[in-house]
C-alpha cells in the first residue's frame, strides 16, 4: 500500500480532498485489521471512526523515519480494538485440554480455506492467545512491542505464542464443526 507524502502533507494542512484519498486508501485494510482483532464485530464501524478521527487529529506525530504511514496507522486501529475489547468485558473462557495429539488434518487444508473460512477457524482460540498469535504471526510485531501494546511481560507474550501454536496442533479436527462443511477429510 503505497501513500503519497503529498497525500500525507495534505492532510496536515487539513485538505479535504487529501483526507477523503488517505481514507479511501486505508478503510479496505484497515476494516479487514480492526475485524481480525475485535471480539465483537458489530463495533467495527465505531472503531474505524475513532481510529481515523486519531488519525487525522495525531497526523504530525506520523515519522517516516520509523516506517510507513499504514504501519503507524493500523497501530491506532489496533490499539483501540484491543482496548475496546478490555473495556467490553466480552471475553469467553476456554478450557484447554491437555492431552497431547498429533495433527490431524493434513497441512493442505488449511490451504483450502478462504481467509474467511480460516478466520472464524482461530477467533475459537482462547482470546488472550488469539491476540498475540495475530499481533506476532499475521501482522509482524515484536515480542517487545506485543508487550507494549498489551501491557504484558515480553515473556508472557512469548508463552501466549506458544500456547496459541499448541492449540492450532491440536485442534484441527474441530474444523468441520466450525466450518459447517464436510468437504475436507480429517481423519
Amino acid at each position: 500500500m503505497e501513500i503519497k507524502r503529498e497525500c500525507i502533507e495534505g492532510c496536515l494542512r487539513g485538505e479535504n480532498t487529501a483526507q477523503r484519498e488517505l481514507y479511501d486508501l486505508l478503510l479496505p485494510y484497515l476494516n479487514a485489521l480492526c475485524g481480525r482483532y475485535l471480539t465483537d464485530t458489530s463495533h467495527r464501524q465505531d472503531i474505524l471512526q475513532e481510529t481515523f478521527i486519531l488519525i487525522f487529529n495525531k497526523i504530525e506525530q506520523y515519522d517516516e523515519q520509523k516506517g510507513e504511514f499504514h504501519s503507524w496507522a493500523s497501530r491506532i486501529a489496533i490499539n483501540l480494538s484491543l482496548k475496546h475489547n478490555r473495556s467490553s468485558k466480552a471475553e469467553f473462557y476456554t478450557q484447554i485440554e491437555s492431552e497431547t495429539t498429533q495433527p490431524e488434518v493434513s497441512p493442505v487444508v488449511i490451504d483450502q480455506l478462504s481467509n474467511e473460512e480460516l478466520t472464524r477457524f482461530l477467533r475459537t482460540m482462547p482470546p488472550k492467545y488469539y491476540e498475540v498469535f495475530n499481533l506476532f504471526i499475521i501482522d509482524g510485531f515484536t515480542h517487545e512491542e506485543i508487550a507494549g501494546i498489551l501491557e504484558i511481560k515480553v515473556s508472557l507474550s512469548r508463552k501466549r505464542l506458544a500456547r496459541a501454536r499448541t492449540w492450532l496442533q491440536e485442534k484441527p479436527k474441530s474444523l468441520n464443526a466450525i466450518l459447517g462443511d464436510y468437504r475436507f477429510s480429517i481423519s
